[in-house]
């Protein structure tokens, strides 16, 4: 897509969600959309940052993956939140509303997710200091459950509003399977982010109830005579069945410390079971 195109895209997509979601607490006028090559993608958002949301700070990881792999980012601010798009890559309109879609979700989120607050600057950052073992560990099953949640909400949603044939399980094995390799042989956010995406695109599954009737049963996704195949299969389920429950609710952005923490600690015993299943640990 050309640059005209994807401004043009990305307002008409800003107002058919505004359209679709229930109760969107922004205007159009509220999100500006920035766009920047690849090489400028970092000092771009700490611009947005500084105008946007002062009290944000990027990390150097964060910053990094700006620089490398990132394709879009929201950037939340108290008045005006920005949506900073990388220009040079090869998309689709389809796949680029997706994206655009993704990043409002977070901005969404952000918002309503709790009353008048944000979950992760009251409940945990994962680098708070001076806290004992027992509270740093609690500290960091937030920040995973958080992570976990936020990128699975913003996809699910993203894939719910723009890919209007709704797929079946079998068309997506094979990047789910790749996904769940990545979800044990990535660093930390890059596996919380594999693991957002298995959930995102199964629950859109038109077979998902089929498929989660079919992981009650031992074997049907790992062999149990493989080490470890029951055991993981179990954790497997454990998380798909809580952030189904979850999707069930009236408001599934709303979240709760209970809910993320229960998530984060999930999703951190599924890593562990399927690293051990894939033979990577």
């Amino acid at each position: 897509m050309k640059l005209d195109e994807m401004k043009a895209c990305a307002v008409e997509t800003l107002a058919s969600f505004i359209q679709t979601m229930p109760g969107t607490p922004f205007t159009e006028d509220d999100i500006i959309f920035s766009f920047a090559k690849k090489s400028e993608m970092a000092e771009r958002a700490l611009k947005l940052c500084a105008q946007y949301c002062p009290d944000k700070k990027l990390n150097g990881s964060q910053v990094r993956a700006l620089g490398e792999s990132i394709a879009a980012n929201a950037l939340i601010g108290r008045d005006k939140s920005a949506v900073l798009v990388r220009t040079d890559s090869k998309i689709s309109k389809k796949d680029f509303r997706r994206i655009i879609v993704h990043e409002l979700m977070h901005i969404f989120c952000g918002e309503l997710e709790m009353d008048e607050a944000h979950f992760i600057d009251i409940y945990g950052s994962g680098t708070t200091p001076d806290i004992d073992p027992e509270d740093k560990a609690y500290d960091g099953l937030i920040v995973a459950g958080y992570g976990v949640c936020s990128e699975f909400i913003a996809q699910y949603y993203a894939i719910k509003m723009i890919d209007k044939e709704i797929h079946g399980f079998a068309e997506i094995a094979e990047f789910v399977t790749q996904l769940f390799h990545d979800v044990s042989v990535h660093e930390l956010e890059g596996s919380k982010k594999a693991f957002s995406m298995i959930l995102a695109y199964w629950l859109n599954c038109a077979d998902f109830e089929e498929t989660l009737d079919a992981l009650n049963k031992p074997g049907t996704f790992m062999p149990v005579d493989e080490p470890h195949g029951e055991e993981t299969q179990k954790a497997l389920l454990d998380c798909v069945d809580y952030i189904y429950e979850q999707t069930q609710k009236d408001k599934p952005w709303k979240i709760s410390e209970d809910f993320i923490y229960g998530l984060g600690f999930r999703f951190s015993v599924f890593r562990i079971k399927n690293s051990q299943y894939l033979e990577i640990i």
